[in-house]
């Protein structure tokens, strides 16, 4: 198995980059990557904006106001049916008294609505996120997940000690310190110095 993460993605992305996608599946490559929102994707094409977000098996959104990046998220988690029960009430006015009474009849009504929300999606806390993640048996799984912070991992009897930062040998040394073993070289460096400097 070979991973790619690839974080921030959006300013480097190239419109090839969709193919790969495509093709990495038979290649037991795996793409981790992460964007802002999706409007940054237009910036290469909307046919790419639409081959890249439908490549992933696994999407994670954290909150988010961007319009287009939450309707993204709303189409892709489907539509399931949900049976919504409408209360009959009768109004009673006395008097410019006003009040409103259940009547007991009740009509349960069959709707549709996506499994996530957007009022969901909008105000997620921090840590947590909204998941849909592909399941070869039960097809697309939506769940709210919360990240909590790890425990704080110690040992028994052990208290860190902390040692002052090492000094360079040549901490204190404005440049190079060159060193020959030999007079000669010296003498003959400083007399092309001097030759070269007479010349100029």
């Amino acid at each position: 198995m070979f991973s790619v993460v690839l974080d921030e993605f959006a300013p480097f992305g190239y419109r090839n980059f969709s193919q790969i996608l495509q093709t990495a599946r038979g290649t037991n490559t795996g793409f981790l990557f992460s964007m802002q929102s999706l409007p940054q994707l237009m910036h290469v094409g909307r046919g790419f904006k639409e081959d890249v977000t439908s490549a992933p098996n696994t999407t994670m959104t954290l909150r988010t106001r961007d319009e287009e990046t939450a309707r993204y998220f709303l189409r892709a988690s489907a539509e399931h049916p949900v049976t919504r029960r409408n209360l009959s009430m009768q109004r009673w006015k006395l008097f410019g008294y006003e009040k409103y009474e259940e009547t007991g009849r009740a009509v349960d009504i069959q709707d549709k609505e996506t499994r996530a929300l957007d009022e969901h999606i909008k105000n997620l806390p921090k840590g947590q996120m909204e998941i849909l993640m592909t399941d070869d048996t039960q097809g697309t799984l939506h769940a709210h997940l919360h990240v909590r912070p790890p425990a704080d991992v110690q040992v028994p009897h052990f208290e860190p000690e902390l040692y002052p930062r090492l000094k360079h040998s040549r901490a204190n040394s404005v440049g190079a310190n060159l060193r020959f073993k030999t007079p000669d070289v010296t003498a003959k460096r400083y007399g092309r110095r001097a030759f070269g400097d007479l010349r100029a």
